[in-house]
């Protein structure tokens, strides 16, 4: 018996039932409608960075800016500094060439006296009496130059010393034993005159010796701070100075520079005499006026210039610039109670308004 039909003998569907659907089709569809919703779907939104990791970067920057800033005041503090140590070394400089251009004037070393001078010029413009020495030394090498003060006032010839070397070499051993130094000096000097070759090596050393012992003398103990920068610059030019030569010739010329600004720029007295107070508080000149002294009259003197300035910007409603010279002029000397209300309006009116600082 043939087979029958396989169609025929497959089981009918209901009426209104659906047909199922097909499985392989279906996952065909539903994997082309995926793909496309992958295409077509916006990416989903980045979560904000957190405010850690912000304020972790501001840290970051914030230090590395206050460590650039940091460097950058120390390398301007460390510039002023050095340039304010070239200054006081040109001031010592400027001042024992004058001198030593003086007594090489005195001595008739017209063109010795003329190269100082021109060197003082150089580090010194200003220098007081510069020009006047500078124009004598050149007439003087010129020889049309007149006698100067010093060998007009020559006084009487001394008696000559007609002694050996040897017994003038022994009392100058025993001056330099006893410390005497303006009598060794003659000694020494009386020796070079009349027998210049004798022993020039030991004459040297106790010229050396009398010089630098009698310009600390000077300056620490009689107040004749020229001439104890003087005897030192002779001395050095022997030999070098010690440490300590060098730092009393230094406090000797910042009190004489400080000094000659007196009463003419108080900021320079003060600036010279606020670094010789600390260091040497008890030098003195020959009126035994210390340098303590000087710096306390100088700041009073001082504050007194910063409030007429301070009045001055007021009157130009510079407000703030002026509370702050007022607060500059009682830091150096405390202001006085006349004072004190004009400070306070000084301030309120600054608080009120302000004002760019000048």
């Amino acid at each position: 018996m043939p087979d029958p039909n396989i169609e025929e003998t497959m089981p009918t569907r209901p009426k209104g039932e659906k047909e199922a659907p097909d499985l392989a089709k279906t996952q065909r569809v539903e994997t082309t409608l995926g793909e496309h919703q992958k295409k077509s779907a916006p990416a989903p939104p980045r979560k904000p960075r957190s405010n850690r990791v912000r304020w972790m970067i501001a840290a970051v920057v914030g230090f590395i800016v206050f460590i650039g800033l940091g460097a950058l005041g120390g390398m301007q503090a460390g510039i002023s500094a050095r340039q304010q140590e070239a200054n006081m070394q040109n001031a010592v400089e400027a001042y024992s060439q004058f001198q030593l251009g003086l007594s090489d004037l005195r001595a008739g070393q017209c063109e010795r006296a003329q190269q100082r001078f021109e060197y003082v010029v150089q580090l010194q413009p200003g220098y007081p009496g510069i020009q006047d020495q500078l124009v004598q030394a050149l007439l003087c090498a010129g020889g049309t130059a007149t006698p100067t003060a010093g060998a007009v006032a020559a006084g009487p010839t001394p008696t000559p010393d007609l002694r050996p070397a040897e017994l003038i070499f022994g009392d100058a051993q025993s001056l330099l034993a006893s410390q005497t130094w303006d009598q060794l000096l003659l000694s020494l000097d009386t020796l070079r005159t009349n027998f210049p070759d004798y022993q020039p090596i030991e004459v040297d050393r106790m010229y050396y010796l009398a010089l630098r012992n009698r310009g600390v003398t000077r300056i620490l103990n009689v107040g004749d701070l020229e001439g104890g920068i003087f005897d030192l610059s002779r001395a050095e030019q022997i030999g070098p100075l010690d440490a300590e030569a060098v730092s009393y010739r230094q406090w000797a010329v910042w009190y004489i520079v400080g000094q000659s600004f007196w009463e003419v720029d108080w900021p320079q007295v003060v600036q010279y005499f606020e670094l010789l107070a600390p260091a040497a508080p008890n030098l003195h000149d020959v009126d035994f006026f210390t340098a303590q002294d000087r710096l306390a009259t100088a700041v009073v003197f001082y504050a007194q210039d910063l409030i007429r300035q301070a009045e001055r910007l007021a009157r130009d409603k510079q407000w703030c610039s002026a509370q702050d010279l007022m607060n500059q002029a009682n830091g150096y000397s405390p202001l006085v109670p006349e004072v004190q209300p004009t400070a306070t309006w000084f301030t309120d009116k600054c608080a009120l308004n302000g004002n760019e600082r000048q």
